[in-house]
């Protein structure tokens, strides 16, 4: 899939860059559970991505935000055994990442970082278990209020995708955590 297509034009050169390194990325180095899905693919991987940097970028979230999230949406699926209910998904999936980033692979190894760990590995989850997992993890409450954050951008920018189930009332506004992913809904 190549997103440059769906970059809108006023995106800055250093986001449109960044969206499409992760890209390259995700389908050069991130190998997905092959079950057949038509929904839960690189392509809605690569959808969540964008619409990470694009509300990540309209917050000026800092590099190390903005990488937290990109990680997050090229791994999060990437461990499904089925479309539908697959609670657990998300553990695999955050597994998968640590084991990726600790083994080292490829020219340049990707750092782990626990605050991408946990929107993976939450994402599958009731909002108040991710929120609490977290929460218990980071002690430093600016730590822990950023994690909170970036799992709250992540999950809205997966919600965002739903467009791609066909379902007329698919996305629910109410459900979003943040104005910047509701102001992004008809995107």
């Amino acid at each position: 899939m190549d997103l440059n297509y769906l970059i809108p034009d006023y995106v800055s050169e250093d986001v449109r860059s960044s969206i499409l390194m992760w890209e390259n990325f995700m389908n050069r180095r991130v190998v997905f559970s092959e079950f057949g899905s038509e929904i839960h693919t690189k392509k809605h991987c690569g959808r969540v991505l964008l619409f990470a940097e694009l509300i990540s970028d309209n917050m000026d979230l800092d590099d190390s935000s903005k990488d937290a999230l990109a990680m997050a949406s090229i791994f999060h699926d990437s461990r499904r055994k089925a479309d539908g209910p697959d609670v657990g998904h998300g553990k695999r999936a955050a597994d998968y990442y640590k084991e990726f980033c600790e083994s080292g692979v490829g020219m340049l190894p990707l750092p782990f970082d626990m605050r991408t760990y946990f929107a993976i590995a939450y994402h599958d989850r009731n909002d108040s278990l991710g929120i609490k997992q977290i929460s218990d993890y980071f002690n430093n409450a600016k730590e822990r209020d950023n994690a909170i954050l970036i799992y709250n951008i992540f999950k809205d920018s997966d919600a965002l995708d739903r467009w791609r189930l066909g379902l007329r009332d698919g996305l629910d506004l109410n459900y979003l955590r943040t104005e910047e992913a509701r102001r992004m809904a008809d995107f």
